[in-house]
């Protein structure tokens, strides 16, 4: 389980909320108000803030991220310690943008 307080410091005070029925006593000899009173129903309501919104959405799609590849990683690593691996600067370069731009969405 992931706390997302972290990220949005808790809930501000209008995110959350209760309705409660409100009641007055009924008046003695009236069955009726009595009986609507004590039927009376209580719902609990939860308004998510923005950042809760996004921080869904960005969980939703990095749960369909595909695994970790260790067999990848391992070439590459071996490929970096060997000082085999090359580096497209301009590859790398447009996706650091792509990154960005996605962060502003």
């Amino acid at each position: 389980m992931m706390n997302i307080n972290k990220f949005t410091n808790g809930l501000d005070a209008n995110s959350r909320g209760r309705n409660e029925a409100v009641n007055k006593p009924a008046p003695e000899g009236k069955p009726n108000e009595t009986k609507a009173r004590e039927s009376a129903t209580f719902t609990d309501q939860v308004k998510l803030s923005a950042s809760s919104k996004s921080i869904q959405q960005i969980e939703a799609e990095v749960k369909e991220m595909p695994d970790i590849d260790d067999a990848t990683v391992e070439r590459i690593r071996s490929s970096i310690e060997k000082g085999e691996y090359k580096i497209d600067y301009q590859k790398l370069a447009g996706k650091m943008l792509d990154f960005e731009e996605n962060l502003n969405f």
